[in-house]
């Protein structure tokens, strides 16, 4: 089943497992300019980074002035420094800043689902939703009357980046990390990781996400997930990772769930459990994670873990589908297709297989590909069959090169059997064994002709020029996918 990179981690998320104290350098980490130098930075960079004493500081940047963490100090130095930020002519206001309709606004507008700060019932502002010029308009106000109150800093960060502003943005999510509020530190660790013109070091990024795992930020554990599972700034551990997602995910995140569930379906860091699998992907289906929505449905469609039942695997697929998984709409594509577990709707499967290929999905580029190729649910095309065939191949599928031959093989249109013989030899060569495995009586005979002579060519074939595919034929077409991309 193919997978796609967890929505959570596009940003190719850093993440340390080593608890705080004990930063391990491990494969894919970035060097430090001396051994002995990294040694003992650390140490000393996280007793006082959360200092208030500004000659703690200096006296840090007095030993490292050129360490990695340099920067971080001249950035806390600069926050010791910077008064609360109170509007000009506006007193800050008395009381409890949770209780003030100021802050409730802000967060109204600005919040995020997944700060562990907000008061109960607030549902906060998913990132595509947050209406940027609305928000600072709301959060200035806050911020202006409770200088000091993390979370309306932190929102304020938020806004700034949806308005494209990642300088004032990290301002933002500072005054609100010395306040003492997780997410924005995590925030910051991500923005550097993202954002190179800061020219923070991935250690300092680094460190950032592992002080928010380990303040029980539940998103930060996920990621730490996610880096011991790819291998991303550590030593790639699946069992470690696996307890990260666990950790996560009893706490609520569907990310974890999805992770959770596809070491279990994987037996990856624990054992082979499809069972187990269907159970963390259906707490993440209803959470709404649509990679767990998919995932779910590929299980009962092949009944593991779960009965088989195809109209469940199709209820799910669409639903991911529909909220927008491209791969979930080439599944969803592929049942339509081949009438199972729903009518067959070759003009729908189409449709789906557009929709996934226009986000670049390779599968459904193959399909809809084979559909204009076939003249099923669309109007056939042999030139818009290899178009698709060929952006499948940009897109890394090898198995593309022998829908390519078959468009010279057969296409009327098209026809080419010199050509078509060319792209089977590398596709033989790329590593498809699809035309070793072809009967003698599926091939065209002048393609047929053409294969034999340019194996031939090559020394791999010795018998007669005669069209027919036999045994030496395809011992000599096995010969060439033997020897690989050097062959």
């Amino acid at each position: 089943m193919p997978r796609l990179l967890p929505l959570f981690c596009v940003a190719a998320l850093l993440a340390v497992l080593s608890p705080p104290g004990a930063l391990a350098q491990g494969e894919g980490a970035a060097p430090v300019e001396t051994a002995a130098q990294g040694e003992s930075e650390f140490p000393a960079w996280y007793a006082v980074r959360r200092s208030t004493d500004r000659g703690e500081i200096e006296r840090f940047l007095d030993r490292f002035p050129e360490g990695h963490f340099a920067p971080a100090a001249r950035a806390r130095l600069a926050e010791i420094a910077r008064p609360d930020e109170t509007a000009p002519g506006i007193a800050a206001a008395d009381g409890d800043p949770e209780a003030s309709p100021l802050v409730r606004a802000c967060d109204a507008r600005a919040a995020d689902p997944r700060d562990p700060t907000l008061p109960q019932g607030a549902g906060g502002v998913p990132d595509a939703a947050l209406d940027a010029l609305a928000a600072l308009e709301a959060c200035d106000a806050a911020r202006a009357a409770f200088p000091g109150h993390g979370r309306t800093a932190y929102n304020q960060g938020r806004a700034e980046l949806a308005r494209g502003a990642p300088a004032e943005a990290e301002a933002r999510f500072l005054a609100a990390q010395a306040r003492g509020h997780v997410l924005a530190g995590f925030a910051l660790g991500q923005l550097y990781q993202q954002d190179e013109s800061f020219g923070r070091s991935p250690i300092e990024a680094l460190e950032l996400i592992v002080n928010a795992a380990y303040a029980g930020l539940v998103p930060a554990q996920t990621a730490m997930g996610l880096a011991y599972g790819s291998g991303t700034g550590v030593n790639t551990n699946p069992a470690e990772a696996a307890l990260w997602y666990q950790r996560a995910a009893e706490q609520g995140d569907p990310v974890a769930m999805f992770e959770l569930g596809w070491a279990f379906e994987n037996g990856l860091g624990v054992p082979f459990d499809p069972a187990e699998a269907a159970l963390w992907y259906g707490r993440g289906a209803k959470a709404g994670n649509l990679l767990s929505m998919n995932n779910l449905g590929w299980l009962h469609a092949q009944g593991l873990g779960v009965e088989r039942d195809p109209e469940q695997a199709v209820a799910l697929y669409r639903a991911a589908a529909q909220g927008g998984l491209a791969i979930a709409m080439g599944n969803l594509g592929w049942m339509l297709e081949n009438g199972i577990g729903t009518a067959q709707d070759l003009a729908g499967a189409a449709a789906w297989y557009r929709r996934a290929a226009a986000q670049d999905e390779p599968q459904s580029m193959l399909n809809l590909g084979n559909l204009y190729l076939t003249g099923n649910g669309v109007v056939r095309d042999a030139t818009k069959a290899l178009d698709w065939f060929e952006k499948a191949r940009a897109a890394g599928r090898v198995e593309a090169l022998s829908y390519i031959g078959e468009v010279y093989e057969r296409s009327p249109e098209l026809r080419d059997p010199v050509r078509a013989a060319e792209t089977y030899l590398s596709a033989l060569r790329a590593g498809d064994a699809w035309v070793t495995r072809r009967a003698a009586s599926e091939w065209e005979r002048e393609t047929a002709r053409a294969m034999q002579e340019a194996l031939a060519e090559l020394g791999l074939y010795t018998g007669p020029i005669d069209a027919i595919m036999g045994a030496g034929s395809r011992a000599a077409m096995q010969a060439l996918l033997a020897q690989g991309p050097e062959g």
